[in-house]
């Protein structure tokens, strides 16, 4: 069997493909005699030595290293030291470089040392993110997980399924992030009195994927607790966020006192420390807030104040997001009043054309604004349009709403064929909805 080549002829092959001399490879770090030992077997670089080396060669360290060189796994230290040496490639943005070290650390550490492999996989998994390799982080949280449980490490634990839980709530799969950030909260409770800050880190980011699986109650009851620790501890961990969320559960459970009171908190807390972004969507959300309650001049002003800062901070997403509240507002506007619904469409399609993401909430805003001004026929064609494009998406409770709005709108045009077709069509869907699902939210 051809044996495998050690490191120093690694080295001297490429540097001879890369025509250089053993000077140029030292520099001004070694001398041309270390080289020299080097590539002739006669010496092994450390580490760091290596690495400086791999760097003028163009490689990663683990194209170097062989069996002949990997230490043993029953010396710790050399698998500290290559964990710090992946630290300080992740600090050079080397990222590549240091999941090459994790894995090399990984590979020599006892498979019953379930602390240390947990440690290692969870720093794999951070190493992953800044690659931006999702999937790979994933794998090594939930291996962290295994490994970290069996050691009894809670906190480290507890950071774990943090981190999986935000990252499989940036994805959009809210089950998998609320039973992440469940188990992290179970790891808090072993060691409750050294992790009050962890669990109230927790508390808070399982209340906030509550509230976005719309589990409203549940979401309440944990962003309040964490509330309170929050302020009891000064940490004041994703406090905007907390006061926000709750504003925004208390606005659609219809408790709006207590929505404009968070709501107001929130945005007070993002001026102080200078978060233009989440100030303006406060502001939106106020906006919201008043309008429900039937403060229309005063939910006005402030949706055009939020849409000129976005203007003049670049944010077009707030602009959007402001523009589409503010036509809510002119729809909502009691006494209704045609001039009202000519501002709501004009600034509607100002809406659309700043738009980058899914206008068909905005064109469901655009067709009302036409049937009051008495535009039914423009109204119900761009429904029709709108429900076209929910079909192809299969979007089933907006299509619902759809159907449904456009069967009222043909029987006030006096069309009751077509009305009792859109009807049906509507509650077919809230059936088939049902069946998958007992409660639609």
């Amino acid at each position: 069997m051809t044996r495998a080549p050690h490191v120093g002829e690694k080295i001297r092959a490429l540097r001879l493909k890369m025509g250089m001399t053993q000077q140029d490879l030292a520099g001004n770090d070694f001398t041309k005699s270390f080289i020299s030992q080097i590539e002739k077997n006669h010496a092994r670089p450390s580490l760091k030595s290596l690495q400086i080396i791999a760097d003028r060669l163009g490689k990663p360290v683990s194209y170097f290293l062989d069996e002949d060189y990997t230490p043993h796994s029953s010396d710790p230290d050399k698998i500290d030291h290559l964990i710090l040496l992946a630290s300080h490639l992740e600090q050079e943005e080397k990222f590549t470089d240091a999941v090459n070290y994790y894995k090399e650390a990984l590979s020599l550490t006892d498979k019953t040392d379930y602390r240390r492999r947990g440690q290692v996989y969870f720093y794999l998994a951070k190493a992953y993110l800044k690659l931006g390799q999702t999937a790979n982080a994933g794998q090594m949280l939930e291996l962290a997980g295994v490994e970290l449980k069996l050691a009894g490490d809670w906190e480290l634990l507890t950071y774990a399924y943090n981190t999986l839980g935000d990252l499989e709530l940036d994805q959009g799969n809210l089950d998998q992030a609320v039973s992440a950030f469940e188990e992290a909260l179970a790891a808090t409770e072993h060691h409750l009195e050294r992790l009050p800050e962890l669990q109230t880190m927790t508390l808070t980011n399982l209340g906030i994927a509550y509230a976005r699986s719309r589990e409203y109650e549940k979401a309440r009851r944990h962003l309040l607790k964490a509330l309170t620790q929050s302020e009891s501890t000064q940490t004041y961990y994703k406090y905007g966020d907390i006061c926000m969320a709750l504003g925004y559960i208390d606005f659609h459970q219809e408790h709006l006192d207590s929505a404009c009171k968070f709501t107001t908190r929130a945005w007070h807390f993002y001026a102080a420390i200078e978060n233009e972004d989440m100030q303006i969507q406060c502001q939106v959300n106020l906006g919201s807030i008043q309008r429900a309650r039937g403060e229309f001049e005063t939910a006005e002003r402030h949706l055009l104040e939020a849409a000129e800062k976005a203007r003049n901070t670049g944010l077009s997403h707030n602009e959007v997001h402001a523009y589409e509240e503010l036509a809510r507002v002119y729809l909502a506007w009691q006494p209704p009043a045609a001039e009202r619904a000519e501002k709501a469409e004009k600034i509607l399609n100002k809406a659309l054309e700043l738009s980058v993401s899914d206008e068909t909430g905005l064109k469901q805003l655009l067709a009302e604004a036409y049937v009051q001004q008495g535009k039914v026929d423009a109204g119900i064609n761009l429904l029709l349009t709108v429900a076209a494009s929910l079909e192809e998406t299969k979007t089933n409770l907006p299509l619902a709403d759809v159907y449904s709005r456009l069967g009222e709108l043909y029987q006030q045009q006096g069309d009751s064929e077509r009305a009792t077709a859109f009807f049906q069509q509507s509650v077919n869907l809230f059936r088939k909805m049902q069946l998958k699902d007992p409660v639609v939210q």
